[in-house]
């Protein structure tokens, strides 16, 4: 038993990249005039609504980024004459220069099926993981359907996750867990393309995890799974938000082991074994990435990788110190009156069940939640660049933290062994 977990793991690995690359090779054979028509639809409404929309004036947290939900739709649904290795992974797109009286908004927010080759711009050093699906998608919707479709997924999964919750007797998590992913902006993330991938999955993960443990864990083991999310986030994510597919499965877990007589240095090793499946699951994919670009692409494939690392690994952007970008990410949900509101009403309620059933004895597993609080901060202060130019969806990341957060209390009440009534 103990040699057939790792080969069911390594199948389950192999399994998952033999899926996405078949499905990047065979996006391109998906092409008809409606996805052609939706696509150009998609493209027209996006660039009349302006590359960065708030649906609530004034709050950062509901911003759209239009911008690169047009270069996702574009690239999807490209049309070329290329060989196929080339469009699978390039990640082509066409721009058209501006017109007379034509703004550069809006000669980017345009789609065309019929331009000659110059104008076509790639960018590979991502998946595009999306455009099968998209492609797929766009030959049944018009994007206004998609975008309610995409919305209605993350209601249900939502759903599910408190209902599963419920079931595994994790309720005293349920108010934490819901503020913390309303501070995403739900609406946001259900109709930005850009925001959809990495929320649906990190969603779907505490669904299976929740439904599925023991089973997971007997088959394939946690690591592997988690191995497997940051995998899949990495095929269809473009660096958004990546982390909250690691809190939020993982803070899940710890709670659900702690029900258990795992020891604190058991669920530690665990812990840190999913954390680092993760890592490796969305690293590995990544290189595997630029490996085949170079393969296949020849040394353009991967000349700006180099530069693109180096950049994304400094400081950078408006301040020149990290924990400065650290705070500003933090200040998109702590400087809103709103938020500032919610925040004290969670955590009003949390102090109170911790009162009401506050521990005998103090329980140290419950400070693995440090792991899920930690991985967030560490991630914004080594990508400090990227989340200080994106900072309108990079603050996202730390909503894994504030999660870890208020389970803390809510574990520690989960915890406390049931009392009987004063005389």
């Amino acid at each position: 038993m103990l040699k057939i977990k790792p080969i069911r793991g390594a199948l389950a690995l192999l399994l998952a990249v033999s899926l996405c690359l078949a499905m990047s090779l065979t996006a391109f054979l998906i092409d008809t005039p409606a996805m052609r028509e939706h696509a150009e639809q998609a493209v027209d409404l996006l660039g009349y609504e302006s590359a960065s929309p708030e649906i609530v004036g004034g709050f950062a947290s509901s911003r759209l980024d239009n911008y690169t939900a047009v270069l996702i739709l574009k690239t999807a649904a490209y049309i070329g004459d290329d060989p196929l290795l080339r469009m699978a992974f390039s990640g082509l797109r066409t721009d058209l220069p501006p017109q007379e009286d034509q703004t550069d908004w809006e000669a980017y927010a345009t789609y065309s099926d019929a331009v000659p080759s110059p104008n076509n711009v790639p960018y590979s050093r991502y998946w595009h993981g999306y455009t099968f699906a998209l492609r797929l998608l766009l030959c049944l919707f018009t994007f206004t359907n998609l975008q309610m479709l995409l919305l209605f997924a993350q209601t249900a999964l939502l759903l599910l996750t408190v209902l599963l919750m419920v079931r595994r007797g994790l309720q005293q998590l349920i108010p934490a867990f819901a503020v913390s992913w309303f501070f995403m902006s739900p609406p946001a993330l259900g109709l930005c393309l850009q925001y959809a991938p990495v929320s649906l999955i990190a969603l779907l993960a505490c669904s299976l995890l929740l439904a599925l443990k023991p089973a997971l864990s007997r088959s394939v083991g946690l690591p592997v799974f988690f191995a497997l999310i940051g995998l899949f986030v990495n095929y269809f994510d473009l660096l958004t938000f990546p982390v909250v597919s690691l809190s939020f499965p993982l803070i899940l877990l710890i709670a659900l082991e702690t029900k258990t007589t795992i020891s604190f240095g058991g669920l530690m090793r665990e812990a840190l074994l999913c954390c680092v499946g993760w890592a490796l699951g969305y690293a590995c994919m990544w290189m595997l990435k630029w490996g085949l670009n170079f393969l296949v692409l020849g040394q353009d494939g991967i000349a700006a990788v180099g530069d693109q690392i180096s950049l994304r690994l400094s400081a950078g952007g408006e301040s020149r110190s990290r924990l400065d970008i650290l705070l500003r990410n933090i200040r998109i949900v702590t400087d809103k009156t709103a938020y500032r509101v919610i925040l004290l009403a969670v955590l009003a309620l949390l102090l109170a069940l911790f009162i009401r059933r506050r521990p005998r004895r103090f329980d140290g597993r419950a400070l693995l939640l440090l792991l899920p609080l930690l991985a967030p901060v560490l991630w914004t202060l080594a990508l400090s660049n990227h989340a200080s130019d994106h900072t309108y969806f990079t603050y996202r990341n730390l909503c894994g933290a504030f999660f870890a957060l208020f389970a803390l209390p809510a574990l520690l009440a989960l915890l406390a062994p049931n009392r009987t009534p004063s005389p």
